[in-house]
């Protein structure tokens, strides 16, 4: 007889850094766009450096689940692309709007970035389905089109050029919505792009680990 579960879902260790990344990334969202107090984009940059470390390690923290079964193994699928979604789709573009780039002719770029990552996901999740469909198939070598988790690297890198103009200034919202735009198009674009290795992870954790001590370093003093 099947154990009666007191919550639908799954709740293991196996997701966790997926359920770390949702959070982190509402957070992110909640102190970007401020609300009745001072908006801190600044903040929703470094949780999304935080959602960015959890997606790279999330899936193989998974497989490390012994006897998963086929519905534990789609609930994980699924919830990956859901809080992909959330992460590196909606929470970025509340950075630009926290950064009070927000008129309304500006809203259409945040909706191009946010559409084309879901199409990203989508179109991911379909052509994987496929391909697994093969016993014989092996590990993906290649993406197709920028990975969205990409954006956990490209969006503060952008954010960091952009505040080093003034505020309202045209250069600094050029820089951004640039950026945005880049990045949406990259996300659909059919470029092959290889897998990194264990290498290319360590080279981009220490990266994020720069861009995270540069953003500390030069808000936690402005702040004190």
């Amino acid at each position: 007889m099947k154990k009666r579960k007191l919550f639908i879902g799954y709740y293991h260790y196996g997701v966790i850094l997926t359920y770390i990344s949702v959070a982190a990334a509402i957070t992110g969202i909640c102190f970007s766009v401020g609300g009745n107090r001072e908006r801190c984009p600044w903040v929703g940059v470094i949780c999304l450096l935080i959602s960015g470390v959890c997606d790279a390690f999330d899936g193989a923290v998974a497989r490390t689940r012994k006897n998963r079964t086929r519905e534990d193994q789609m609930f994980g699928e699924r919830i990956d692309s859901l809080s992909d979604l959330i992460a590196f789709g909606v929470a970025p573009a509340m950075i630009g709007f926290g950064m009070k780039i927000n008129r309304w002719f500006f809203i259409p770029v945040y909706a191009v970035f946010v559409l084309c990552a879901l199409i990203r996901l989508a179109y991911f999740d379909v052509t994987e389905e496929i391909r697994t469909e093969d016993p014989n198939c092996g590990k993906r070598k290649y993406y197709e089109g920028l990975p969205v988790t990409a954006v956990a690297f490209g969006v503060p890198i952008f954010y960091l050029i952009a505040t080093m103009f003034p505020e309202f200034s045209v250069a600094r919202t050029a820089v951004m919505l640039f950026g945005y735009l880049l990045i949406a198009v990259l996300f659909v674009c059919p470029f092959k792009l290889p897998k990194p290795s264990i290498k290319g992870i360590v080279v981009i954790m220490a990266v994020l680990a720069v861009i995270l001590a540069v953003l500390l370093t030069v808000h936690l003093k402005v702040l004190s």
